[in-house]
């Protein structure tokens, strides 16, 4: 009896046992890491996609009201039909086709998007322009102008593709982006930029993007480079008429300009998302696509131009 009792009050797990379990769970847990990392980047991924794809669908509604896409951003207004001032970006005059008509009638036309009496739209945090992949969703900047008024607005990640640098379309091309842009001295101001309708993206709707993600601005991010320079950036804003992009590619660690790389090197008024292998960017018939990392500049450049006469398939 005395050695049945003795076998019921044996020991519990030895020091070594309780090693060889800690350490199977943590083989069990660096296995499922990687897997529970791209499910998320997946549904993050999905999301930044439906952003762009309200945005491409609020600008063909822009369109058909008012028979023109919205700019890329007003330096010198008027703009029809309400905007009488300058610098206002794209995103204002879209706030009404994307379910945002409250926000939009609190915004001021009559001054400038940086003034105070802004304040109470751009410091608004709107999900449609944040991309869930990019760190600090929430991030304010008071760069430029901003820092003049002492004022701050909230950021976003979607910016308008409007240029490309020379020598990656071809000649004779139109190298201005499917939304209107004039191109703007760092002093002074330009006449307001003639609208542009569908008609007038001669390469076809389905090969001319109108956004694309530059995510993380402020902060200045570029390919393997972690954390970056803070509140250093222009264009931050979701809401801001310097925040486009001008293709000149980079080095690919982004370092240097101009460059090969074509996207995901820099954040610098470059496409730059926080996707492992691409970016996404909607197109003039309202379709979000993937871009790979890694492609042709000169491709991207072809879908960023409206008019530059190229035939991808050369590529």
């Amino acid at each position: 009896m005395t050695r049945t009792l003795n076998q019921n009050l044996r020991r519990g797990f030895s020091l070594i046992e309780l090693l060889v379990v800690i350490a199977i769970i943590g083989i069990l847990i660096g296995l499922l890491l990687p897997a529970v990392q791209k499910v998320r980047e997946a549904a993050s991924r999905t999301a930044c996609t439906n952003n762009l794809k309200q945005l491409g669908l609020g600008m063909l509604h822009y369109h058909d009201v008012n028979h023109a896409l919205p700019p890329a951003y007003v330096n010198n207004g008027p703009w029809p039909p309400t905007i009488y001032s300058f610098t206002h970006g794209w995103a204002s005059l879209l706030l009404p086709f994307i379910e945002q008509q409250a926000l939009y009638d609190r915004y001021h036309k009559e001054v400038p998007l940086y003034h105070p009496l802004n304040q109470e739209v751009m410091t608004r945090q709107l999900r449609i322009f944040q991309c869930p992949s990019t760190p600090e969703p929430d991030r304010f900047t008071e760069v430029g102008p901003f820092k003049v008024f002492g004022t701050r607005a909230a950021c976003g990640d979607y910016a308008a593709t409007v240029g490309v640098r020379e020598g990656l379309v071809s000649d004779g091309g139109d190298r201005r982006g499917a939304l209107t842009h004039t191109p703007t001295p760092a002093l002074g101001f330009t006449s307001t930029p003639k609208p542009t309708r569908i008609t007038d993206i001669v390469d076809g709707a389905s090969n001319t993007i109108l956004l694309a993600e530059d995510a993380g601005r402020p902060r200045f991010w570029r390919a393997g480079v972690r954390g970056g320079a803070p509140d250093v950036l222009e264009g931050g804003p979701w809401n801001h008429y310097k925040g486009g992009i001008t293709l000149f590619g980079s080095t690919p660690d982004g370092t240097a300009k101009p460059g090969p790389c074509a996207l995901n090197c820099d954040n610098d008024g470059e496409v730059f998302a926080f996707h492992p292998s691409g970016a996404n960017a909607v197109f003039a018939d309202g379709s979000v696509r993937f871009q790979r990392a890694g492609m042709d500049i000169r491709v991207l450049a072809a879908l960023i131009t409206r008019a530059g006469g190229e035939v991808l398939s050369d590529y």
